[in-house]
């Protein structure tokens, strides 16, 4: 049986799995919520700020967006390599993610957050990572430094997206991980469930890695819209130094189609870097996973620190 077909009927039973739930969960998650719908109140704990040591001059400002359903505290293994190197960072948590939720009462602080999941929208997250970006440019333009995006999955589509969105987004340099330009032909099976946006689809990604136990669909049809506007817009805007980091053997993004768009749209200022986990790796589950030491191992993390180091001084 080849992987592919192993993939697919993973994602089929998954999808079977997650049916069955919606019908035997719906009714009592909607009057839970309901019950708590009088007294809501958003969390304003979207952003932080992380300052390199005050004893390094300032060589830019970054933003950091993380991946669909990941803590964005696990991107902090980026954010300090960006601080080693004299780069202030401002850390997004998306709407559903972290501490980014709608707080209700009669319900804990998990199920708010993934309640707030089930309602998030493509427009929503295109919205909260173009404020951010704004807190970047104002200090960057304050200091009179250059403005850096780095983005993993989900992030790193949001925010190319977003540079072709808006014509006062500009970014010096990118740097995405594993970004969700495209997905792979076994994840539009996920299509088949978009009239269940309150469904809730198990995660493959380590336990310790997930804000949520699972993803709903209305997080994967805000992916697909995000997607689909990326696809119809991507011109020479994007033609900016970046860093691409994806491993051949990814799970999720189609590393020949990202190769492909590279020449197709000539982006010729891309240059992409080929991830291959060695023997000592720690996270062997997905490949997908590429953000820290133990999900690459020492070596080659060691390698994407010294190419994300070299990629940002050359912006500085």
């Amino acid at each position: 049986m080849t992987k592919r077909l192993v993939i697919v009927l993973c994602l089929c039973l998954v999808i079977a799995m997650a049916v069955c739930s919606y019908w035997l969960t719906s009714n009592k998650v909607q009057q839970t919520i309901f019950s708590a719908a009088s007294e809501i109140s958003e969390k304003d704990d979207s952003l932080e700020w992380f300052k390199r040591k005050i004893t390094r001059r300032l060589k830019g400002v970054a933003l950091v967006v993380h991946g669909l359903n990941l803590r964005p505290d696990r991107m902090l293994h980026i954010v300090a390599e960006l601080n080693n190197v004299g780069i202030d960072v401002l850390n997004l948590s998306l709407r559903g993610h972290g501490r980014n939720y709608l707080e209700c009462v009669n319900i804990s602080p998990e199920e708010a957050r993934l309640e707030s999941f089930r309602n998030v929208t493509y427009g929503l997250w295109s919205d909260e990572v173009y404020k951010a970006y704004l807190k970047v440019r104002e200090r960057a333009s304050k200091k009179n430094v250059p403005v850096f995006f780095i983005g993993y999955s989900l992030g790193g589509l949001l925010g190319c997206d977003l540079l072709l969105s808006h014509s006062d987004v500009f970014y010096d340099r990118m740097v995405l991980f594993a970004p969700a330009l495209n997905v792979t032909t076994e994840s539009y099976l996920l299509k088949a469930l978009m009239p269940f946006p309150n469904i809730v689809i198990d995660s493959l990604s380590p336990i310790s890695y997930r804000t949520n136990e699972g993803t709903p669909m209305a997080a994967y049809k805000a992916l697909f819209e995000a997607i689909e506007h990326f696809e119809k817009n991507a011109d020479s805007r994007l033609n900016i130094p970046t860093a691409v980091f994806i491993d051949e053997r990814d799970e999720f993004i189609s590393c020949s189609k990202l190769k492909e768009m590279i020449v197709q749209k000539n982006l010729d200022q891309w240059q992409l870097h080929t991830v291959q986990k060695d023997n000592n790796s720690g996270e062997k589950i997905s490949h997908h996973l590429i953000i820290n030491r133990d999900n690459v191992g020492e070596d080659i993390w060691k390698q994407i620190k010294r190419s994300l180091g070299k990629h940002l001084k050359g912006g500085a």
